[in-house]
């Protein structure tokens, strides 16, 4: 294990400084995602009430400045709803959750979103937004079959105001596509389609605007409770909640797209 770190560190290390080198963008020194979810992945499954939920839990907490913690109680587990909150006007959230089903590594259910948001994370602290932005990391959502524990406690104890909330979720496959969702589209038509034209401009092969599945994702639960909220995700996974979600299912390249559209999404122009 101590070798992985090492050279995961080691990694780190170069592409931040192939970062402030090459992009001629004010956003430099971000953690890349792909090197994240290895050491996410190193962690093995995160079912709650397990170990490895808790390992999980500590290590988006750690790679958070001051994060919240909203721990519950629930079924006989505790859950583990993690908040990074920047200051500022015409408050939007970027969400995914964290934790993955029984016999599932999630290295893109679950893993990949992770990867992104503390990736995004890491850039909105160094290069602060102009906007509120909270990055939202919901526990529990693959308990059972997606009860959206998470996220259903985060919606029905919300006192914000939300311009809108992007829920990411299996984003990492090494053949992208990202149709609209159809619940999304039913629910906020314009909203989607105005989310869509930014993704399109960062990558027009992957972001694809027109509507394939109705996916039961965190989306859902935040909508029910009258926050607007639109799901993103490559559902075309086939192993999703099996043993075979691992990360060489993953690649950084998918990783970095969506990672782009959400700078595009928070910094606009600035890009």
């Amino acid at each position: 294990m101590s070798l992985v770190f090492t050279r995961i560190r080691a990694r780190r290390f170069f592409w931040s400084c192939a970062l402030q080198a090459c992009l001629c963008v004010t956003i430099v020194w971000a953690e890349r995602p792909f090197v994240i979810l290895q050491e996410f992945c190193a962690i093995g499954e995160r079912v709650p009430g397990s170990a490895g939920h808790l390992e999980a839990r500590d290590y988006i907490i750690d790679n958070l400045r001051d994060p919240q913690v909203d721990s519950f109680y629930t079924r006989g587990v505790s859950f583990f709803n993690i908040y990074k909150r920047f200051p500022g006007e015409h408050r939007i959230g970027i969400a995914a959750h964290w934790d993955s089903d029984i016999g599932c590594p999630g290295a893109n259910d679950g893993g990949s979103g992770v990867a992104v948001l503390l990736s995004l994370a890491d850039t909105l602290e160094k290069d602060p937004p102009e906007q509120g932005i909270d990055i939202l990391f919901f526990d529990g959502e693959d308990v059972g079959k997606a009860e959206l524990i998470g996220s259903q406690h985060f919606a029905l104890h919300c006192r914000d105001e939300y311009s809108f909330v992007v829920v990411i979720d299996m984003v990492g496959d090494r053949d992208l596509q990202i149709f609209q969702e159809g619940y999304s589209v039913k629910s906020f038509p314009g909203l989607v389609d105005s989310l869509w034209e930014i993704a399109m401009r960062a990558s027009p092969s992957t972001f694809i605007p027109a509507v394939r599945y109705y996916i039961v994702d965190d989306h859902i639960s935040l909508i029910k409770y009258g926050i607007r909220a639109i799901n993103v995700i490559d559902f075309d996974y086939p192993y999703w909640d099996t043993n075979e979600d691992t990360i060489d299912k993953c690649s950084a390249e998918s990783l970095q797209k969506v990672y782009a559209f959400l700078l595009d999404l928070v910094y606009g122009n600035r890009r």
